[in-house]
């Protein structure tokens, strides 16, 4: 019999196998898929290293520094700066602290007006000052009335805020919580944001690194006994003292009967392109102010040359939801739109080599939602749940859910007490 049996080998089951057995526990993760990471995984397309979707590390993430080896991990800082494309314009808007390459067309843009520039530094100044999770906590609002209280203009939601952080919300209205807005500047402030070599997938190997680990294995039904859990699964019956539930939200909802667990979900769409040659030699993130499908897109070869083959460059494009079109259609749409940036000619080059619709990439975080976050208890002793949903959307959100689950089955009171975000 097992201590602990950990059904998902996604970052929260990752990292809570990790803390369990660092502490001497008996562990064993399940992963149904043929790779670990859940959302958190690459793979190679002729040549082409890519991620699943399009994410990004903060090494900032409190709870990052706590589990992973950042400096083994082959990290490559993005630029501290984006670039606003409306058509055939471009205004690079960013640090000139952290990018001293963004300093000139940050001053000159007319993207964000000279008292929205002069907001940002107050904002980044604010934010700096106190511990980053109590910036999750305190009264709650959209990100969007967060940012009208504090002055910026119409231009700057739509040229600036709506493109970037519509990208990691995964929603262009800026109606998420502007705690999170608040938390997520701050990790930007911190440590910026970076992407190993050789694909993100590096991050949930390095977790999953020691770990008895079963790849290919479903569970399927839970059943609660006295003292232990019968995990009946693809592979035969297990049994176990301790079941972590690490799953997507839907699964675990299944297995658990926890229909909190299941929060709903936003989904997004990735098309990564290879070109002969860079249409583009923009290192820094492409951010969408203009109509159409594209929300940002990101020549990764440019910043990362191995992620292409020799010879090779590497467009992955980020468009929210997942549009009614089939392939064929979402790819001229998207080719139609990077027209107007590259002139049709230059777009022609580009080949398609893989359309990726994620259904569930984030779940919805609006104002308030944390009160309504379920916790790690479920109505089956012995059995915990971690995962985002209990937490929030992402790294972080992932891997302090699973900490704290370790947490509860060893008993410890410091790691069951820490807040979100710390």
């Amino acid at each position: 019999m097992h201590d602990v049996l950990v059904i998902g080998a996604g970052l929260a089951g990752l990292t809570a196998a990790r803390a369990l057995t660092h502490a001497g526990q008996r562990v064993r993760v399940l992963e149904a898929a043929p790779q670990v990471g859940g959302r958190v995984h690459s793979r190679v397309v002729d040549g082409f290293t890519l991620d699943a979707g399009y994410q990004v590390l903060f090494p900032a993430y409190p709870a990052a520094q706590r589990w992973l080896k950042l400096d083994t991990l082959g990290l490559v800082p993005l630029p501290s700066a984006a670039v606003i494309r409306r058509g055939e314009r471009a205004d690079v808007v960013g640090s000139p602290f952290s990018d001293p390459g963004a300093l000139g067309g940050t001053l000159t843009t007319r993207a964000l007006g000279l008292g929205d520039k002069a907001r940002v530094a107050a904002l980044a100044l604010r934010l700096r000052s106190p511990a980053p999770w109590t910036l999750l906590r305190g009264p709650d609002e959209t990100t969007e009335a967060y940012l009208r209280r504090f002055g910026f203009s119409e231009a700057a939601l739509d040229h600036f805020f709506r493109p970037f952080f519509g990208g990691i919300f995964l929603r262009r209205e800026l109606d998420t919580s502007a705690r999170l807005f608040r938390y997520y500047f701050r990790m930007l402030l911190d440590g910026g944001a970076a992407l190993p070599a050789a694909g993100m997938g590096e991050v949930s190997r390095q977790l999953a690194q020691g770990l008895d680990l079963s790849l290919g294995v479903q569970a399927r039904r839970l059943t609660p006994h006295a003292a232990s859990v019968t995990v009946e699964t693809s592979a035969g019956d297990l049994e176990a003292r301790h079941v972590i539930v690490a799953t997507d939200p839907s699964s675990a909802a299944q297995l658990t009967g926890e229909a909190a667990a299941a929060r709903g979900h936003l989904s997004s769409t990735y098309l990564h392109y290879a070109a002969p040659a860079p249409l583009d030699r923009e290192r820094r993130l492409l951010l969408n102010a203009g109509p159409g499908l594209i929300q940002n897109a990101h020549w990764l070869s440019n910043v990362i040359p191995e992620r292409a083959p020799a010879g090779g460059h590497l467009l992955t494009v980020t468009v929210l939801d997942l549009p009614d079109l089939d392939d064929e259609a979402l790819d001229a749409r998207v080719r139609g739109e990077l027209a107007r940036w590259y002139g049709a000619a230059g777009v022609a080059t580009l080949r398609l080599l893989l359309t990726e619709r994620i259904r569930h990439a984030q779940y919805p975080q609006p104002p308030e939602y944390a009160s309504t976050l379920s916790g790690h208890a479920t109505r089956l002793p012995g059995v915990l749940l971690a995962g985002e949903a209990t937490s929030m959307s992402g790294i972080q959100g992932a891997m302090e859910s699973g900490e704290k689950a370790a947490a509860i089955i060893l008993g410890d009171p410091a790691g069951m007490s820490r807040p979100r975000g710390a």
